[in-house]
Order: C-alpha cells, then structure tokens, then sequence
C-alpha cells in the first residue's frame, strides 16, 4: 500500500527512530567495560550523530545530491526547487559551496548550521530559504 506515492512499509516511523537511537545510546553506555573499546566506537559514533541530529529538527527532511563534477546536481537541484538557485555551466566545476532549500524554515538553522552551510545569503525567494556556506 502506498501513501502519498510512498510505500508504508519503506516510511520511517519518527518515534520509532528516537527509540532505536536512545535503544543503541543504552546497548553502548551497558556494555562499556565489558566490550572492547574499538568494538564500540562506531555504535557510539552513530548513536552521538543519529542524537545529535534528532535533537535539532524532527520535522525537517535533509536529502543530498551527490554526483561527479559536471552530472548535473546544480540543474536537479533547481529542478527540484522550481527556481534557479544554483548556478549552472558548462565549466567544471561550477558550484564551489553547498546550498539548502528549505520549505516551512521555522527551526532549520540549527540544522543548517550542524550540516556546515552556513549563514542565508542573497533575496529569499518566496516559498524558499537558500543558504550557501
């Protein structure tokens, strides 16, 4: 069954996310001294990050266009904003900073922030915040 042209069974239940992220937090705090350290350290590592992330917005989805110098990120992510944020050319490489779009922007500057692009820069385009390190 689909919902909103999303399979039910691929969706990611928020609560449950906290859950499985303090459930591995738990498992790492119980069993430090009985683990070896480097078993651990990449729960722990995942378990701070998923925290950390969760902590600053639940609401906010963060994708991420990732490609090859010149595959045609900048034009998808205009694409998929309906507005020419990024700049698009024939050069390679074109676009040197990261850049977010983000609708409903209420409590995504902590998020922006912690992903490493920084301060809003330029006009705000009506239904878009665009930020650029």
């Amino acid at each position: 069954m689909t919902v909103d042209g999303v399979d039910e069974a691929r969706r990611v239940d928020p609560d449950a996310l906290v859950d499985r992220t303090e459930a591995l937090t738990r498992f790492v705090i119980s069993t430090e001294g009985i683990l070896p350290a480097q078993r651990l350290a990449q729960a722990r590592a995942v378990a701070m990050r998923a925290g950390d992330r969760l902590r600053l917005s639940g609401a906010h989805t963060v994708v991420a266009l990732a490609g090859a110098t010149g595959s045609g990120k900048s034009s998808l992510f205009n694409a998929l904003s309906g507005m020419e944020l990024s700049r698009v050319g024939v050069r390679r490489p074109t676009t040197a900073e990261a850049f977010a779009c983000v609708w409903g922007e209420l409590g995504a500057a902590p998020l922006l922030d912690w992903l490493g692009i920084g301060a809003e820069t330029g006009p705000r385009p009506t239904g878009c915040s665009t930020w650029s390190t």
